[in-house]
């Protein structure tokens, strides 16, 4: 295991010998392993990293190109074929205790040319290390009825080059809302892809499912080390994949919102679905717990750092 693969245990004897209990067992002592977690979150993190407040004036504010963002535009999948992707479907606003939120719509009126979509992806340079974003997924339209097969997402892949190309990876948490790839109602997925061909499809990819509803805010982590890709959902470890699934090349980051199909409702009403994302942030060669995340981030805002970028 390298240096930046500790595992929780391994960093927690760490904090003992900190302590000043080294050569003493955890269970021998009761609560100490509980204590030692403690010591190990409240150490500073430190390393070349990513954080964004999302603290922009709108779509076409100059900063989210000049700090590596890109809006997605045009056509082209992942989804309905023939629906757009709108740079104007992403906003920012400033909530009322004054945290910066940025605001992923997708919507429709049942036909292709009338689905629009929205993506924003930062640069193509993240490898090991965590992952993490605080989110608010939807269950409900902000407007209209309701039923489209929705995907809301957060993700980071690597372009595929050819079918089945070795060098592809992806690592996805994505929640649909009502169902969709044969999944009948609300479930959260994460999975981990080796590669794939569109034609004949073919895949290689492992996939852990909750069949349940996760409207609200969530904290999202995953942690990449050369032995497993962790996920977790509000501090609780939701999957773990191995080998073949590991990402072998960088990739970027991304947050996209879209619909699967059509064929969720037959409504030709006009509709919209909002995800929203409060801060997404990245530690390169590091894997933290979820408190550690926290603790990081919680410290960038106590000193007014609205962003950062030393990868």
């Amino acid at each position: 295991m390298t240096g930046f693969a500790l595992s929780l245990r391994k960093r927690t004897a760490l904090a003992l010998a900190a302590a000043g209990l080294v050569g003493t067992s955890l269970t021998a002592l009761p609560g100490t392993a509980d204590a030692a977690q403690s010591a190990v979150v409240a150490q500073p993190v430190v390393g070349q990293a990513l954080f964004d407040d999302f603290d922009y004036t709108g779509y076409t504010d100059p900063r989210i190109t000049q700090r590596g963002w890109t809006l997605k535009s045009g056509q082209g999948g992942p989804g309905v074929p023939g629906a757009t992707w709108r740079p104007s479907y992403i906003s920012f606003a400033t909530e009322s205790g004054g945290n910066s939120i940025m605001t992923l719509r997708a919507g429709s009126s049942g036909t292709a040319s009338s689905t629009s979509q929205s993506e924003i992806y930062h640069q193509r340079k993240f490898h090991r290390g965590t992952y993490a974003a605080r989110v608010r997924f939807s269950d409900v339209p902000v407007s209209g009825p309701d039923g489209d097969h929705m995907v809301q997402t957060f993700f980071t892949i690597t372009p595929l080059n050819h079918p089945m190309d070795p060098d592809y990876g992806e690592l996805d948490f994505e929640y649909l809302p009502n169902g969709g790839w044969g999944i009948p109602g609300s479930a959260l997925l994460a999975t981990s892809w080796e590669t794939y061909q569109e034609d004949p499809w073919q895949s290689v990819a492992i996939t852990t499912q909750e069949r349940a509803g996760f409207a609200g805010w969530h904290d999202l982590v995953v942690t990449v080390d050369t032995e497993h890709v962790n996920y977790y959902i509000d501090g609780r470890l939701f999957a773990s994949h191995t080998e073949p699934y590991l990402p072998e090349t960088s990739m970027d980051i991304r947050f996209n919102h879209w619909l699967i199909d059509l064929l969720g409702t037959a409504s030709k009403r006009s509709r919209a679905y909002d995800q929203r994302v409060d801060y997404v942030y990245h530690l390169k060669d590091q894997v933290l717990i979820p408190a550690q995340v926290q603790g990081a981030v919680n410290d960038y805002r106590a000193r007014g750092v609205t962003f950062e970028d030393t990868v």
